[in-house]
């Protein structure tokens, strides 16, 4: 019976006072209704199903959910109390001022609103994703739970680490325990409001652990560089692309492959990138993989911004291309002994590919492709480039290429 009470409970909180979805708590349940707005194999209709079989809701007037529509932090806290406060416990808090007194107070009586910020302001607002993932498990560890943040989360949850300080470890406790989960690309996208027909699955959540999804971590550490393999023979390129800049130039044109297509241009860099047709080369063919070489030209602009937009190009390159594994090659040092004073004025130095290339990395983790270590392949015992293996401070010579090409044909992921 308090489950009954609990659900029929929990979607009076979900639509609020001001709706006009009608609950019926403690009566006889009401027909199947059929919502106008959402679809029978919508993601969330078996919780729906649930709800609307125990006679816990029914629709607007017009026959709409509104699924789609967001929900206020005090909306979302008076679900999960009513959730997880008992019926006649919540009676207590009856002042007869506004709705979200009662809750609130409840709340911070169980000790799950300690530390959240549930002034006035705030309470009005959309709750975010962040926020949820906060409650969410500030909630469940007040039913008993013991959550923890998985070990690799990054590696499931791609934006896990832009999460700000203060929702991280919940948002990590409340993806590992499978309250919320992270979208179909792996981002949890914390600054998004939670959307109705989210919070009426993440509550349900809540209550039912056997409706919570499994947090699968993939095996491959995008965090750390494509490990050394057994070699590859050429046929395994031969659906690649290699796209970037001069170097990616005399990659084509020395390092002796002759399988897979070559787009490398002079100058070419992450803001040019998809000028001259070559957005829509990517738009009209498929390939199985990517390798980008793309930095030294733009490596004065700021590590930052340039890692930014390098970020934004690899994102749209998934779009594109989202059955393509995805290969960002690092840049190579270069011979300072050999940089003209146009070099040194535009940044070319080893200190600020080191610092692009750790950016680059950090870039891969975030979007789960793989960080092609060339750099290390390369560097000298000072961390340049030696001299003998160029013709000027960037560009390689011919055997240069050729090693270049080894290394790619034992750094594969498969």
């Amino acid at each position: 019976m308090m489950m009954k009470k609990w659900i029929c409970l929990l979607l009076a909180c979900l639509i609020g006072t001001q709706t006009a979805l009608a609950v019926n708590a403690g009566t006889a349940p009401n027909p199947p209704v059929t919502f106008t707005d959402v679809p029978a194999d919508a993601w969330y209709i078996r919780q729906l199903e649930t709800l609307v079989a125990r006679g816990a809701i029914s629709g607007y007037a017009d026959g709409s959910f509104a699924p789609d529509a967001t929900m206020t932090v005090a909306e979302y806290i008076r679900l999960l109390v009513s959730c997880t406060v008992p019926e006649q416990e919540l009676a207590a808090y009856e002042t007869g001022g506004s709705w979200p007194e009662k809750y609130l107070q409840a709340g911070n009586a169980i000790g799950a609103l300690k530390g959240f910020d549930c002034s006035q302001q705030r309470i009005a607002k959309p709750v975010t994703r962040a926020e949820a993932a906060w409650l969410l498990s500030a909630f469940a560890r007040y039913g008993g739970e013991s959550l923890t943040v998985p070990d690799g989360i990054g590696r499931a949850v791609r934006d896990y680490k832009t999460v700000s300080e203060t929702y991280r470890e919940a948002v990590g406790m409340a993806c590992g325990a499978g309250l919320l989960t992270a979208d179909s690309a792996g981002n949890f996208q914390p600054s998004v409001p939670l959307r109705r027909c989210e919070a009426a699955v993440s509550a349900v959540r809540l209550l039912y652990k056997e409706q919570r999804p499994l947090l699968v971590l993939p095996d491959y550490d995008y965090a750390a560089p494509a490990p050394a393999s057994a070699p590859v023979e050429d046929s395994f390129f031969s659906d690649a692309v290699f796209i970037g800049d001069s170097l990616c130039d005399g990659f084509g044109a020395f390092s002796g492959l002759t399988q897979g297509t070559f787009m490398g241009v002079t100058s070419l860099n992450v803001y040019t990138v998809w000028n001259g047709g070559r957005e829509q080369v990517f738009q009209t063919q498929k390939f199985g993989k990517i390798y980008i070489m793309l930095g030294i030209n733009e490596i004065g602009y700021g590590t930052e911004k340039v890692a930014a937009k390098y970020k934004e190009m690899v994102q749209k390159f998934q779009s594109l291309q989202p059955q393509a594994d995805i290969y960002v090659q690092s840049l190579l040092p270069v011979c300072e002994s050999k940089t003209s004073a146009s070099d040194r004025r535009n940044h070319v130095s080893n200190y600020y590919v080191r610092e692009l290339n750790t950016a680059l990395q950090t870039v891969c983790e975030e979007c789960q492709v793989y960080f092609v270590n060339l750099h290390e392949a390369f560097a000298d015992a000072s961390g340049g480039l030696p001299a003998g293996k160029c013709w000027d401070a960037v560009h390689l010579n011919v055997p240069g290429y050729k090693e270049w090409l080894a290394y790619l044909r034992t750094h594969t992921v498969g």
